[in-house]
């Protein structure tokens, strides 16, 4: 089946087998959306609705821009488009308070692209992060054009004013529903590339960019979340875990660092000790991150968008309900 066809019948099953994530009255949501597979990144967008009204994004999903393409994307899809507008639609909201995005990969801002177009958008927050490097190599196997075209981006919201640059140590005064607590990246970023330790195909402009994620802790009442981002096996290891006070990293529900693909350390699974894990991940990866064995040790339940599809949970900040499109018992044996 061609790519377009296949992702159109998709996007046709999700809206079809799945009910639409709600929001109900004094509760906070936070709904992890499935990314359809489109040969390109893994994909990440979540959708977080306050009681006084709020909604919130943390990353924006996965868009490519492709000018060979009939609507200018790979596949025919913008996450931005085909999956949160109409979410927000059917929940009655006409627009963002604030879209946070924890790093320049367009499957986690190529949703962004479409949305800063067509809805309105209160403030952008990001680390600040920008890769610079003077040699080529550095760039193999990254588009430069990607980073620049975020980079853009940015200037657009910083030049009318809505721009907010949050590094670790900073609680943001943005929701009186949440606490929201930066974890990283530090104010001078992690800038050492782990030439000895990561990945031989993993250049330092991919790398660093992963690494200097926007790190979330969100509180609702009793309840938190981790949104660790990008960050990959070496440097939870090597810049995280120093670098953190552990009783920061403690949560109830942790969205699986790096889309849950890599190994999680020992130490940032003892100290995060979750209830539950969300990673978002197409299916042809679901069943083999290497995430979902060491949290289940820990007593985690996974929940896999590319398995489980949507997943969302909803808390009166005492306790919480998850609620899923498909159920998938595989990983819970």
């Amino acid at each position: 089946m061609p790519l377009k066809a296949l992702i159109a019948a998709t996007l046709a099953l999700i809206s079809l087998a799945a009910p639409t994530p709600t929001h109900a009255e004094n509760t906070f949501s936070f709904t992890v959306l499935e990314i359809p597979d489109i040969q390109r990144g893994a994909g990440l967008a979540i959708v977080m609705r306050t009681p006084s009204g709020k909604t919130w994004l943390y990353d924006t999903g996965s868009a490519y821009p492709m000018a060979l393409s009939s609507d200018g994307w790979q596949g025919n899809f913008n996450a931005g488009r085909d999956l949160i507008a109409p979410l927000l639609k059917e929940q009655g909201v006409t627009s963002i308070d604030g879209i946070f995005i924890s790093h320049a990969h367009y499957d986690h801002f190529g949703g962004l692209i479409w949305l800063k177009d067509h809805l309105k958008i209160e403030k952008l927050i990001d680390c600040g992060y920008i890769f610079r490097s003077g040699n080529e190599d550095d760039y193999r196997g990254t588009n430069r054009s990607e980073l620049d075209h975020y980079t853009e981006l940015r200037e657009e919201f910083q030049a009318r004013g809505a721009l907010l640059t949050a590094t670790a140590g900073q609680v943001l005064d943005l929701d009186p529903d949440l606490k929201i607590e930066v974890i990283a990246p530090p104010k001078t970023y992690f800038d050492d590339p782990k030439i000895n330790t990561r990945q031989k195909n993993d250049t330092p402009s991919h790398f660093l960019v992963n690494a200097n994620s926007l790190a979330l802790r969100i509180q609702f009442g009793d309840i938190v979340f981790l949104l660790p981002g990008d960050i990959q096996t070496e440097d939870i290891e090597a810049s995280l875990m120093p670098f953190v006070d552990p009783a920061k990293l403690k949560c109830h529900i942790l969205v699986a660092p790096g889309h849950g693909i890599h190994p999680i350390p020992p130490a940032f699974g003892e100290a995060t000790h979750p209830e539950i894990s969300i990673a978002s991940v197409f299916p042809r990866y679901a069943r083999g991150i290497k995430s979902t064995a060491a949290l289940k040790a820990l007593g985690a339940k996974p929940y896999i968008t590319g398995l489980h599809g949507t997943v969302q949970v909803v808390t009166d900040g005492k306790t919480y309900q998850v609620t899923t499109e498909r159920d998938d018992t595989s990983i819970s044996q």
